[in-house]
């Protein structure tokens, strides 16, 4: 992957760029990043630029890239020798790490352990499912990768035994390009196992590039946090991430801006709404919120038989579009409260907007903590296969509960 091709941080990609050309890359540097940031795509790029033969100058056998004259005596050809920005992504190398089977390119990732095998994992158990699963989206959270590997519900990891596989790399001789680059994705899930790494980490071996990519860097080791340099990734800006969709999905300019404001920088989310843009969240939102009032309001049975008709016609749109309504749910959640606090939401306009204003009307700091924390769990419970018929209907009560300042009853489906 090439810088170029990573969606957005302009501004990161030009810094990183300079760096590169200066050689003056860090020898480890931990990209933080929110999921969907595009944490990964980066250090694929770093990696790419750093084996780049045209970016880095390498002579080849046939006469080099720079031969002064060919083997007849004839004049070389004029070569552009002007330092690239990127790179080239047409030489060996490029062509080798853009398939994710270059020799100096390691790869670390969370694992589970194998079926039938009782000795730690490691990742180059799997790495012909993490090459399939990058070309397929290299902005895959860690819920998505796993998923691929078992449905067992196994949580992943990185083992020591990864680590000890880790430092015996990187103390061989490259193969092809001048760096050899170690890449570790998600490497919150190194845990305790990462003081293993802590030395080699601070002083590796000769041109030699750790890239750590971390969403929750609470989760890692101060230890290994004070020996890398921070790359700060903050969520893609709306207009990239619009862009992006508006190229991949016939969506109109409009609709593609509107997905991602509700995204949040996030391109999984992003892919996710454009894909089942025709059921249109917002919309069913206010149909939700304003049955859930009705039912406690109202003695009239048509409420609820209302309701019984949304929650029967939401089973039918699938669980991957009840997510994304969940999701809007919880975006549109925290706008309404900014106006609730009286600050300006920058996302909504029109209906939305007018919407938000009427239901901050009813919101305070109590009742937006207990409306987030309830639809977190809905969305937990669909994810997981929960009846939506039954969850939905439940968690209808509790929202109109909730909303009139009442006790939620709680059952079953509550921990």
């Amino acid at each position: 992957m090439k810088l170029s091709e990573v969606i957005g941080h302009q501004e990161i990609k030009d810094r990183l760029a300079e760096l590169l050309t200066a050689d003056r890359l860090p020898h480890a540097m931990m990209i933080l990043g929110p999921e969907g940031s595009g944490g990964l795509p980066l250090a694929l790029a770093i990696a790419q630029n750093l084996v780049c033969e045209r970016r880095s100058g390498k002579k080849e056998d046939d006469g080099g890239l720079f031969a002064a004259t060919s083997m007849f005596g004839d004049p070389a050809p004029v070569v552009n020798t002007e330092p690239l920005s990127d790179a080239c992504g047409e030489c060996p190398a490029c062509v080798k790490a853009a398939k994710f089977i270059h020799p100096d390119i390691h790869y670390t990732f969370p694992v589970v352990t194998m079926e039938g095998k009782n000795a730690p994992p490691v990742s180059a158990d799997y790495i012909t499912q993490w090459r399939k699963a990058l070309t397929e989206n290299p902005y895959m959270s860690a819920v998505d990768w796993l998923q691929q590997l078992t449905d067992k519900n196994k949580q992943g990891n990185i083992t020591v035994n990864e680590c000890h596989e880790i430092i015996k790399r990187i103390t061989l001789k490259s193969y092809e390009s001048k760096y050899k680059v170690q890449i570790i994705w998600m490497a919150e899930y190194l845990r305790e196992a990462g003081n293993t790494l802590l030395k080699v980490i601070e002083e590796p071996p000769d041109d030699t590039i750790f890239i750590l990519v971390v969403e929750n860097i609470e989760q890692v080791l101060n230890t290994i946090i004070s020996r890398t340099q921070l790359v700060k990734l903050p969520a893609i800006e709306d207009v990239d991430l619009a862009s992006y969709l508006l190229t991949q999905f016939e969506i109109t300019d409009k609709i593609a801006l509107r997905i991602a404001r509700i995204s949040d920088g996030n391109i999984n989310a992003a892919v996710e709404y454009a894909g089942g843009a025709e059921h249109q969240s917002d919309a069913l939102l206010r149909e939700w919120l304003s049955l859930c009032l009705r039912i406690k309001a109202a003695q009239a049975p048509e409420p609820s038989v209302k309701l019984f008709e949304f929650v029967e016609n939401i089973a039918k749109i699938g669980r991957e579009n009840q997510k994304i309504f969940l999701k809007y749910f919880l975006w549109f959640l925290r706008e309404s409260n900014l106006i609730a606090m009286g600050l300006t939401s920058e996302k909504l306009e029109g209906s939305e907007l007018g919407f938000a204003q009427k239901l901050a009307t009813v919101l305070d700091p109590e009742t937006t903590d207990r409306l987030n924390k309830l639809i977190n769990k809905v969305h937990y419970y669909i994810e997981r296969n929960t009846n939506p018929k039954i969850i939905f209907m439940s968690t209808s009560f509790k929202i109109a509960s909730i909303l009139k300042k009442e006790e939620v009853v709680y059952d079953s489906y509550d921990t």
